[in-house]
């Protein structure tokens, strides 16, 4: 016999039979809620759409909670774009999903801002207020006479609330960090010295740390951690990936954050949407070094236009970036007119090499360092494309793009100056080098500056001679 609580025995059988439906699918739901990060957060926040980025944190917020229980003291580093979703997750889902499975638990909350870390409390106090909450974890509550008011609201001066009958409590602190002080040495000094005097002492056995913070230098308290603590796993979401896709482009579709890289600086960029920090002063390429070219500086001909490759790729197509560039010289400049980066293979490579060539007939010589899969390469154009150079690198990647820094320093080397996503990728490389996630492009670069200053000595030397 049907028997629904709270329902008149009088409904007809089909609407019985749908609220009895429903009903069952909200205890598989609340049953898989206590036991899955994901499933709590869409139980609990009925509107929250699910993406790969919110199901990666949420799968891996599950392994660092079994992982705490189990002993193993883990240490997550999560890094993400603003206005990604990360604190929802992080900062308010977690805390009370943590506390319904494990009541004993004892969280502190530290931020930059004591006054952000107390509004996530209270955020974390409203969801363990909600009635969804008590539906998956119902026999966990917050102590009513620390935390809520006569309105059965979270107390807005509440920096502490606990978990009667357990020794779990939530307790929030603050840490003096903001964007403006992050690359500062003083203050990076500072936190990291917090960190290991005061929130390393006060872990328990059965401890835990997460930290997600922008990572604004290459020597922050993320970086550090990671650097030094083999236990520490580092989960990293590039707003843009390196295939050219959004992270969420439910949320901030391509175009938008194209736009917004735009807007910022390379060092902003690579800090703030792309997690790859810029080393302050220890780059080897200034921003304020790149000048661009226009319509009214572009130079009346050019005393010879090369073209500048770098392969490296593995045997299947689409493996890594292969990189070519067209560069030009007149008198004692250098101007990049043209580049090709994407994803290929030997057979697409060899294509791209023959394409630049038909649409840059100037071209007298093309520059494929003989390494790698160069040799290969260099022997399949050999018969169909004139001018091919071996180019044998000597030294590291390091000293042959210092080898061209008096270019870039005295203002020889030009860039185009339209804004297309090829030149903005130039520049967020050239600039983050040699700490960025890639240096093909810089390759192709001092491959090319190197041979044109060089073969311009070259040629001036004989009109002297004669």
């Amino acid at each position: 016999m049907r028997n629904l609580k709270g329902v008149s025995p009088n409904l007809p059988d089909a609407e019985l039979d749908a609220l009895l439906v429903e009903r069952n699918r909200r205890v598989l739901e609340a049953e898989l809620a206590r036991r899955n990060m994901a499933a709590f957060v869409s139980f609990t926040k009925r509107d929250y759409c699910h993406n790969r980025f919110s199901r990666a944190v949420c799968e891996a917020l599950d392994l660092f909670l079994e992982d705490v229980r189990a002993g193993k003291r883990p240490i997550l580093i999560l890094q993400a774009p603003p206005q990604h979703g990360k604190s929802e997750l992080v900062s308010r889902r977690f805390p009370a999903y943590a506390f319904g499975r494990f009541p004993f638990l004892r969280i502190a909350a530290c931020s930059y801002a004591s006054d952000l870390a107390r509004d996530m409390n209270r955020d974390v106090q409203r969801i363990m207020l909600d009635d969804s909450y008590k539906a998956v974890f119902p026999d966990v509550w917050l102590n009513p006479k620390r935390v809520v008011s006569m309105e059965n609201q979270a107390l807005r001066n509440s920096d502490r609330f606990d978990i009667p009958g357990t020794a779990g409590y939530y307790v929030c602190t603050g840490v003096g960090k903001n964007e403006s002080e992050a690359r500062s040495a003083v203050v990076k000094k500072t936190i990291e010295g917090w960190y290991n005097t005061v929130f390393l002492t006060r872990l328990s056995k059965l401890s835990g740390q997460i930290i997600m913070a922008t990572s604004w230098a290459v020597d922050d308290l993320a970086a550090t951690v990671a650097k030094k603590n083999p236990r520490a796993r580092v989960l990293k979401f590039p707003a843009i990936d390196e295939d050219g896709k959004a992270l969420v482009p439910e949320l901030h579709p391509l175009e938008k954050l194209l736009e917004v890289k735009a807007l910022l600086s390379p060092g902003q960029w690579s800090a703030l949407y792309q997690q790859t920090p810029i080393a302050e002063g220890g780059n080897i390429f200034q921003e304020e070094w790149i000048r661009r070219w226009d319509a009214s500086t572009y130079p009346p001909y050019f005393e010879e236009v090369i073209a500048s490759w770098d392969m490296t790729f593995k045997d299947t197509d689409g493996s890594d970036y292969v990189v070519g560039q067209v560069w030009g010289r007149f008198g004692p400049n250098y101007y990049l007119l043209d580049q090709v980066r994407r994803r290929m293979g030997f057979t697409a490579s060899k294509a791209a090499v023959l394409a630049m060539l038909a649409q840059w007939p100037q071209v007298t010589a093309v520059l494929i360092e003989d390494k790698a899969n160069g040799p290969a390469v260099l022997d399949a154009l050999r018969g169909e494309v004139p001018g091919l150079i071996p180019v044998l690198p000597d030294g590291s990647k390091v000293a042959r793009a210092y080898a061209v820094t008096p270019l870039w320093a005295g203002g020889n080397v030009w860039i185009p100056e339209d804004d297309a996503v090829w030149t903005r990728d130039f520049v967020e490389e050239l600039v983050s080098f040699p700490a960025g996630a890639h240096d093909d492009q810089v390759d192709a670069m001092t491959q090319a500056l190197r041979y044109l200053r060089s073969h311009g000595l070259a040629v001036w030397e004989a009109l002297a001679d004669d």
